[in-house]
């Protein structure tokens, strides 16, 4: 039986874990996004600490769609018994450096699962009506008959969100928003937050995201920056 992570096991805390990028890039990255690519070495480094960690062990996550993800995560993944939710962009399927659609399902015929960052990695908090229509719906029905299942879970990009962007999101039938918030999740909560994962990080600081603990300052500070993005009152949407 694939090891899932703690997210799949209880109702109780657990983690969840971010990776994008593995090797050496396929296309050209965005800027600051080199920092969270790993090398295949740290990469399959993480995956034994992982597997050792058993029960307690992290949700493992992708986003962006790269091409490393069918690449280099995809065997290595399988090597271990680990499964995975990737949280791909549609609007690069078939793209230098990203997966192909074929890969989409490839993935999901793997046992692993499809999620949705929407279509062309965009701030998702100051869409229009044809951007949201893109980002969220054509993108999620690409996906879902990509994959054949359904596409029920979103990651926002850059993990920025508000409470418009949940109140959307659970408008259109989604059952989870993942975040990059940092910290632990509860299965049954909506909005659940992931440890982003960087290619320099200490093992130190390795093991803190993989059980998802946040530091005293970092956790007061992770704090007031949740309850803002929360609690802002709802927009009128066209």
């Amino acid at each position: 039986m694939p090891v899932t992570g703690s997210d799949m096991r209880s109702n109780g805390p657990g983690s969840a874990i971010i990776l994008h990028g593995i090797g050496a890039p396929g296309r050209t990255l965005e800027p600051g996004e080199d920092v969270f690519w790993l090398t295949q070495t740290r990469f399959c480094e993480t995956l034994d600490l992982i597997v050792e960690m058993g029960a307690a062990a992290p949700l493992i996550t992708f986003d962006d769609g790269n091409a490393s993800d069918i690449e280099i995560a995809l065997p290595e993944l399988q090597a271990r018994g680990l499964t995975a939710t990737f949280f791909l962009l549609a609007g690069r399927l078939g793209q230098p450096g990203s997966l192909t659609e074929a890969d989409v399902t490839t993935l999901a015929q793997a046992g692993h699962r499809i999620g949705l960052h929407g279509a062309d990695h965009v701030d998702w908090r100051h869409l229009d009506p044809d951007a949201r229509a893109r980002e969220w719906v054509a993108s999620r029905e690409k996906l879902a008959a990509l994959s054949g299942q359904p596409v029920d879970e979103a990651a926002a990009p850059f993990g920025l969100y508000d409470r418009q962007v949940a109140h959307d999101l659970r408008k259109l039938g989604f059952a989870t928003l993942y975040t990059s918030d940092r910290g632990q999740m509860r299965q049954a909560d909506f909005i659940r937050p992931r440890n982003c994962l960087e290619g320099e990080m200490s093992d130190l600081a390795l093991q803190d995201m993989l059980r998802g603990h946040v530091r005293p300052l970092r956790a007061l500070r992770r704090g007031f920056g949740v309850a803002r993005k929360r609690l802002l009152p709802l927009r009128l949407r066209p």
